[in-house]
């Protein structure tokens, strides 16, 4: 049985392990492209009235991730959206999708801005499968990021 909830400072080193042991293992180069300095920080960097860290926590472990963060005063960006390899293809990934853009609509945010690279082939195609368009595309030291925008 998994639970979907708000972070709390107790999950802040399951959800570093998490994100750095996928990061590391499935993306070795993309991992430069992307920072991990809100990993030590998340409830304060997600802190503000407009913001959320949300997990999804199974058997006690912290198994699923998404972030919001307010980009401008109607825009947010969807970061920080990871599933476990082990706990994949079991709805995680659309459950936590689909809390964040919750979120988003009770927040009065009317776009949600994504990003991600060529590799992150899942979580891309989780977006686009719920309706968020590929905006721009950056070549960035040997691969793509893609930038995706899904309007509330």
């Amino acid at each position: 049985m998994h639970t979907l909830r708000v972070f709390s400072k107790a999950d802040a080193k399951g959800v570093r392990d998490l994100i750095l042991s996928i990061l590391t293992q499935e993306y070795p180069f993309e991992k430069n492209a992307y920072s991990d300095s809100d990993l030590d920080r998340i409830d304060e960097i997600y802190g503000g009235k407009k913001d959320s860290f949300m997990v999804i926590e199974d058997g006690g472990d912290i198994v699923g991730t998404v972030g919001i963060k307010e980009d401008s005063g109607d825009s947010a960006l969807l970061r920080r959206l990871f599933v476990d390899i082990k706990h994949r293809k079991l709805g995680y990934g659309t459950e936590l999708l689909n809390k964040a853009i919750e979120f988003c609509r009770e927040k009065g945010y009317k776009r949600i801005a994504f990003r991600c690279t060529d590799r992150m082939k899942d979580a891309m195609n989780l977006c686009i499968g719920k309706g968020f368009k590929e905006i721009e595309a950056l070549d960035v030291a040997g691969f793509k990021i893609h930038n995706l925008e899904f309007k509330i």
